[in-house]
């Protein structure tokens, strides 16, 4: 990654600095100021709405000021996995219980990957030129509002982090993306249409990097999440408490039940 011309010039690296801030200042800022349960379900509801406003605000932006209804597939078809993502937050507290938690857990963890990733390697929508055009500052903006989103289910206590969190982010992975990609690629693909739904047909980085397909960034992230996961409960937990003793713990007990 060379600061220069194209996708990594000093527009890009303002608007990367400048919202990680702010960023950060608002969930510090909640996390000291908001201990109302109903208030936090309500900021997170806020923004879930805003993911989803600034990702189909550009139809809008084109239709009043361009005098234009064109406008990319994926600003209303899930086609990528952030665009999942974005449509679906603001619908999860229209679950309860185990679907609700399922759907915060898995949601919060992609959203921080989908924010982070497409902040720092934003060449599919940003090689250069006016950042400001709106078509790619609410591509920044969606994705800054993704990463604020998820980290706010995590700051704002929807989700404790803990290993069996990792087994509903793969469950996400499994019931939700892949079913999405595969019925969109069928459906559209076999309508005229030409597109690269979930990543399923070619990989994010091109056929140039057939190795950093679909399943194996999926696979990586899964790792990721059980390697920091791991590390969080040996700083924040009690030897006794975490993941990997507990789980000994219980396998010692089965063995102590069998040979009486």
């Amino acid at each position: 990654m060379f600061m220069g011309s194209g996708t990594y010039d000093i527009k890009w690296l303002l608007y990367v600095v400048i919202s990680l801030v702010l960023t950060l200042g608002i969930l510090v800022g909640l996390h000291y100021t908001v201990k109302k349960q109903s208030v936090k379900e309500a900021i997170l509801k806020i923004f879930g709405v805003l993911c989803l406003l600034s990702h189909i605000s550009v139809y809008y932006y084109n239709m009043v000021v361009l005098h234009s209804s064109e406008t990319g597939l994926s600003t209303f078809f899930p086609i990528y996995p952030c665009n999942v993502s974005m449509m679906l937050w603001p619908g999860v507290f229209l679950f309860d219980g185990k679907a609700r938690k399922f759907l915060i857990t898995f949601l919060a963890y992609y959203s921080v990957y989908g924010g982070i990733i497409t902040l720092f390697e934003p060449s599919s929508f940003y090689t250069g030129g006016d950042i400001f055009d709106w078509s790619t500052f609410k591509a920044f903006l969606s994705h800054s509002f993704l990463l604020l989103t998820g980290l706010y289910a995590f700051t704002g206590g929807f989700v404790k982090i803990e290993m069996k969190n990792n087994l509903a982010f793969l469950m996400g992975l499994l019931l939700i993306f892949l079913p999405v990609g595969l019925i969109l690629n069928w459906i559209m693909n076999n309508n005229g249409y030409d597109i690269n739904a979930m990543y399923l047909i070619t990989p994010p980085l091109g056929k140039d990097h057939p190795f950093l397909n679909a399943w194996v960034i999926s696979f990586l992230m899964v790792i990721f999440n059980a390697l920091f996961i791991t590390a969080f409960e040996i700083i924040t937990l009690e030897k006794e408490k975490r993941w990997y003793n507990v789980f000994l713990a219980k396998i010692k007990a089965k063995k102590t039940l069998k040979t009486n």
